[in-house]
């Protein structure tokens, strides 16, 4: 194992590859909205942290013997059925806690989605494959979040405070975006610092479930997937159940800052935590063993 201070000096030159890019193209191309006004360069923004970990491993000479591009240990097709399932299911569930806590008046029998169930299944279908076609381009955050950072800073810290620094820095990394907006909106006491702390919190359950599917398969692929579906399937399936059939929104008991969170966080919490777990129970057996 090298040293901490070979390890740190690996960390340190990592980040600012993955950072450097990302940040300059946010703020050049920001639409002041949350997103990137161009598409070309915002579409290049989750490659820069592969890339980074590339240039890293090549300038340190590290090498990529650990950097987990392999398929899979035997056994691996449950943690990629994991990883399918799991996207597809939290805006279901975000959808019910929506509308049993959070929707004054209706019933979910009244969104857009259940009014027009054939359209809701064909977009999902979309979303889902979508998701997995573009499965490859979530390899840009996951080579550099899941495959280069979390087991670099394991060899500075325990397992689960990398997982949560793993978090912390990948929230961030959406920086500029967050504070014009990025995922959570504008209209929110607290604007921006609402949005990055609800960020990074999400951000650090989600790094235990990807951290959790990349260990036990030794693979960066089915956090790839997982990631890619999260980002095609969440939107596109529980926004329709926040609308009813006329396209009119629902009335809620809070704003929509804390509608999202209250709907779609606790699965993520949930999940997290248990991954969370998991991981931890894994490396106490192997530290024994």
């Amino acid at each position: 194992m090298p040293s901490k201070k070979k390890t740190l000096l690996r960390v340190f030159i990592y980040l600012v590859l993955a950072f450097a890019p990302a940040y300059a193209l946010e703020l050049i191309f920001s639409d002041k909205q949350g997103s990137v006004k161009n598409v070309f360069w915002g579409a290049t923004l989750m490659l820069y942290p592969a890339i980074a970990s590339v240039i890293t491993r090549l300038v340190t000479r590290e090498g990529f013997r650990d950097a987990m591009l392999g398929f899979g240990k035997r056994g691996s097709g449950k943690y990629y059925a994991a990883a399918a399932i799991y996207p597809i299911v939290l805006p279901f569930v975000s959808a019910l806690i929506l509308h049993l806590f959070i929707v004054e008046n209706g019933s979910i029998s009244d969104s857009a989605f259940a009014s027009d169930t054939v359209m809701g299944i064909a977009s999902l279908l979309i979303a889902v494959i979508s998701g997995i076609a573009t499965a490859f381009h979530g390899l840009g955050e996951e080579l550099g979040w899941r495959g280069y950072l979390t087991p670099k800073l394991e060899q500075l810290m325990p397992t689960p405070a990398a997982i949560v620094v793993t978090g912390i820095i990948w929230a961030l990394w959406h920086g500029p975006l967050l504070a014009y907006g990025y995922d959570f909106g504008r209209d929110y006491d607290f604007f921006p610092y609402g949005g990055f702390i609800a960020m990074i919190v999400m951000c650090i359950f989600w790094s235990a479930v990807l951290t959790w599917l990349t260990k036990r398969t030794g693979s960066v692929y089915p956090a790839a997937l997982c990631h890619m579906l999260i980002d095609t399937v969440l939107n596109t399936v529980f926004i329709p159940f926040a609308y009813k059939a006329d396209g009119e929104k629902f009335a809620y008991r809070t704003n929509e800052f804390w509608m999202l969170i209250l709907s779609v966080f606790p699965m993520i919490i949930v999940c997290g935590a248990v991954c969370m777990v998991l991981v931890c129970k894994k490396e106490k057996k192997a530290a024994k063993a």
